[in-house]
């Protein structure tokens, strides 16, 4: 039995870097900024580094606060709503920012950017597929 998708975007990504990393660009208001983030299908949240968040204008602790469980103990983040656009597609969303200034990772996860996309890896030819998830099939 097959099942059959459609996707509006592919993108080869380096295989020599350490997990999928691909560019994304983050707006606020009148300000963007263009970084890389790791596409990681077992983070609950879209988590960026502090410095973006400010750099857009953010009032990072103003946001929505909560404590996330890592495998390196707990990290405070703060969510604010933005606009996030990867390979082509735009989504409203909203994304977290951490309290401390050492986190040095950019993160697509679960809430925030996988619930609103289709998503295909192929990994052995380097290659994702990726589709806004309301697209017709």
């Amino acid at each position: 039995m097959t099942f059959p998708l459609n996707f509006s975007q592919r993108y080869q990504y380096n295989s020599l870097e350490s997990g999928i990393t691909i560019e994304t660009i983050l707006h606020h208001g009148d300000l963007e900024i263009t970084c890389e983030a790791k596409i990681d299908t077992g983070s609950q949240l879209c988590l960026f580094e502090r410095e973006i968040g400010e750099y857009l204008g953010i009032e990072i602790e103003s946001g929505y606060k909560v404590e996330l469980a890592t495998l390196a103990g707990t990290l405070t983040a703060f969510g604010h709503p933005i606009t996030l656009e990867t390979l082509g597609l735009t989504f409203n969303t909203f994304v977290y920012f951490p309290l401390s200034h050492s986190v040095q990772r950019n993160i697509l996860g679960r809430q925030g950017w996988l619930q609103l996309i289709r998503l295909g890896i192929v990994d052995y030819d380097n290659e994702i597929y990726l589709s806004a998830y309301d697209d017709s099939l």
